[in-house]
C-alpha cells in the first residue's frame, strides 16, 4: 500500500482511505493546508469558512481507473475590500474546476497530437480512461507552445489550407530537423515579419517563389538564399514539355523518321508473320522455349509476339490457325444454346465457362451475331472490336528521355534519343544544353557556379524560345540556383515535413483550425 500510495500522492494531501473495485481505484484525501493567499488581493488567510469535495480522475492504476475523493478547505478573506469573501487554494498539480489531474490533462493531450480527437477518445477506453474527443480538444488547445529560436539554417515551403485558395508557410530547423513555427500566410510581409524577428539567420532554403526571395532578401539580406533542387528539376522538364508540344510538327516528323529506321533492321525477321507458314512457325517457336522452361514474358519478349498470344499457346487453348478463343467445341455449344433460343451472351458466356472457356464475351457476341445475320435478323448489334489507341510520341516519356542524364538511359534508349538529336540540328542543340544542366546535378562542387555562368551565356543565345526565357528567370535568381548547385543544402527535409503536416491535418477530420493545428504541428 505504501507503493501505491507514493505512486499517486500530491503535494499538500493526506491520503485517508483506498476503496478498490472491480472496476475503480478509490482515494479519500484531504487538503493539509493551513493557509492560503487570496487570488484577488494576494492577502494571506488562515480562518476556514468551510469545507467542499472535488472528485478528479487520475492515471489509471493497471486496468483499474483511478478516481479522487478530495476534501478542499475553503478559506475567509480577512480583507473587507477584497471582492472575494472565499476562496480555495488550488496547486497546479489540480487545476480550478478541472474533473481531472492535470498530468492526465497532459497525457490525454499527447495522445491527442499524436493520433487525433477521435482516435485518442477510443483508445482511452482501451487505457481506462473516460473522456470524450471535444474534451481532449479543449486540453490540446491548453497546452503551452514551445519557445521558438533562431535557427541557422533554416527552410522555408508553403502548404495548402484549402488548396487552390489559402496557403500557410511552414519553417524548419534544417540542422535539428524540427519544425519552428507555423504561419498563416505566405506572403511577403508574414515572412519578413518573422525573419526579423528572429535575427541571424545564415543560410534559407527555398523553393524558387518570388514572394520568399523578397521576404528574405529585406528581413535578412546577409542570408545565404539556397534554392530546392527538385524545383529547378521540375522547371527544366516543363520547359522541355512546353518545347515540344509548340513544335509539335516538327517532333512527329523526327520521331517518325526514327521509328521507321529503328524498325528496318527487324523486318527481316518479322517477314511472313502474318502468313499462315509464318505463324505456325512462330507456334513452333513458342512450344519449343515452353518446353525448355522459359516463362510467356520471357518468350514474349525474345520472339516478339504479343504476351497473350504466347500464353494462350502454351495453355493449349489455341492452334496457329486459329486466331479466336473459342474452339470448335465452343461454337457447337453456342449453336446449340441459340438453337434452343438462348439468345443472352451472357448466359451462354456462363455457360462456356463452366467448359474451360478463358476468354471475354466479345467473341461469343460475334457468333451470335453471324448465326442471326444468317437467318435474316437484324435486331443484334455485333460489337464494335477495341481499336488501339495509336499515338506518334508521347510527351510524358519523351520528355523523361530528354531530361535524364545520358549514363541513366539504357541502350535502346539512348540509341532513341541520338537518333532523334540527328535528324534536326535546334534539337540537337538544345539537348546539349539541357544534359550541360542536368549533369551540374550529378556533382555539387563550386566549379559548378562558373559551369552556371557559362551555361547561362550560350542558353540565352539559344533558338529554343523556353531555354531563353528559363536561363532569364535562373539569371535573375543566380546567387541561390548556383548555391543549390555547389552546397548539399535543400528543400527535400522541408517538403518531408510539409507531408507530416497534411498528415496531422486529416487526423482531425476538418475539424482542425489554423491555431489548432498550429499546435499539433509543434508538440506532436
Amino acid at each position: 500500500m505504501s507503493a501505491l500510495t507514493d505512486a499517486y500522492r500530491l503535494p499538500g494531501l493526506q491520503f485517508s482511505t483506498f476503496r478498490m473495485s472491480p472496476v475503480r481505484l478509490e482515494i479519500t484525501a484531504e487538503t493539509n493546508e493551513h493557509c492560503a493567499a487570496c487570488p484577488q488581493c494576494g492577502r494571506v488567510s488562515g480562518r476556514v469558512h468551510g469545507y467542499y469535495w472535488r472528485h478528479p480522475q487520475d492515471l489509471p492504476c493497471g486496468e483499474k481507473a483511478v478516481q479522487f475523493s478530495l476534501r478542499v478547505r475553503r478559506f475567509l478573506c480577512l480583507n473587507p475590500a477584497c471582492p472575494t469573501q472565499t476562496f480555495s487554494a488550488f496547486r497546479n498539480d489540480l487545476p480550478a474546476f478541472s474533473r481531472r489531474t492535470r498530468r492526465l490533462g497532459v497525457v490525454l493531450a499527447k495522445l491527442g497530437f499524436g493520433m487525433g480527437a477521435e482516435q485518442a477518445a477510443t483508445n482511452s477506453h482501451v487505457l481506462h480512461i473516460s473522456t470524450s474527443p471535444d474534451a481532449i480538444l479543449r486540453l490540446m488547445k491548453t497546452q503551452p507552445l514551445p519557445n521558438t529560436w533562431t535557427p541557422r539554417v533554416l527552410g522555408v515551403d508553403d502548404w495548402a489550407i484549402r488548396k487552390g485558395q489559402t496557403y500557410g508557410t511552414i519553417l524548419i530547423d534544417l540542422e535539428r530537423h524540427q519544425v519552428i513555427d507555423v504561419l498563416k500566410d505566405r506572403s511577403t510581409a508574414v515572412l519578413r515579419d518573422w525573419l526579423k524577428a528572429h535575427p541571424g539567420i545564415e543560410i534559407v532554403t527555398r523553393d524558387r517563389a518570388s514572394d520568399y526571395s523578397r521576404a528574405v532578401t529585406e528581413a535578412a539580406p546577409k542570408a545565404l538564399q539556397v534554392a530546392d533542387r527538385w524545383h529547378l528539376l521540375c522547371n527544366i522538364s516543363g520547359l522541355v514539355r512546353e518545347w515540344i508540344l509548340r513544335e509539335r510538327t516538327k517532333w512527329k516528323e523526327v520521331i517518325s523518321t526514327v521509328k521507321t529506321e529503328l524498325r528496318e533492321p527487324e523486318s527481316s525477321n518479322k517477314i511472313g508473320r502474318k502468313t499462315g507458314e509464318g505463324r505456325r512457325q512462330q507456334y513452333q517457336e513458342v512450344m519449343l522455349l515452353g518446353k525448355a522452361g522459359g516463362t510467356y514474358k520471357e518468350i514474349a519478349a525474345q520472339t516478339g509476339i504479343p504476351y497473350a498470344t504466347v500464353r494462350w499457346w502454351l495453355r493449349g487453348d489455341g492452334s496457329p490457325d486459329d486466331r479466336s478463343p473459342l474452339s470448335e467445341s465452343h461454337r457447337d455449344k453456342i449453336k446449340a444454346c441459340w438453337t434452343a433460343g438462348i439468345d443472352s451472351s451472357l448466359e451462354i458466356l456462363r455457360q462456356l465457362k463452366e467448359m474451360g472457356y478463358t476468354g471475354s464475351v466479345d467473341p461469343v457476341r460475334r457468333l451470335l451475331y453471324h448465326l442471326d445475320l444468317e437467318q435474316g435478323l437484324q435486331g443484334r448489334s455485333v460489337p464494335a472490336r477495341p481499336r488501339a489507341h495509336r499515338r506518334d510520341f508521347n510527351t510524358t516519356a519523351l520528355t523523361r528521355l530528354l531530361t535524364m542524364p545520358k549514363s541513366f538511359l539504357a541502350d535502346k534508349d539512348q540509341r532513341f534519343v541520338n537518333l532523334v538529336c540527328a535528324g534536326d540540328r535546334e534539337i540537337a542543340a538544345g539537348y546539349a544544353l539541357i544534359q550541360r544542366f542536368r549533369n551540374m546535378f550529378l556533382n555539387l562542387t563550386v566549379d559548378n557556379k562558373v559551369n552556371l555562368q557559362s551555361w547561362l551565356s550560350e542558353a540565352a543565345r539559344s533558338t529554343v524560345v523556353e531555354l531563353r526565357q528559363f536561363a532569364a528567370s535562373v539569371e535573375r535568381d543566380f546567387g541561390a540556383v548556383s548555391a543549390a548547385l555547389t552546397l548539399h543544402w535543400s528543400n527535400a527535409q522541408t517538403e518531408g515535413q510539409v507531408n507530416k503536416l497534411k498528415l496531422i491535418k486529416r487526423r482531425h477530420f476538418g475539424r482542425a483550425s489554423f491555431e489548432l493545428l498550429r499546435r499539433c504541428v509543434l508538440l506532436a
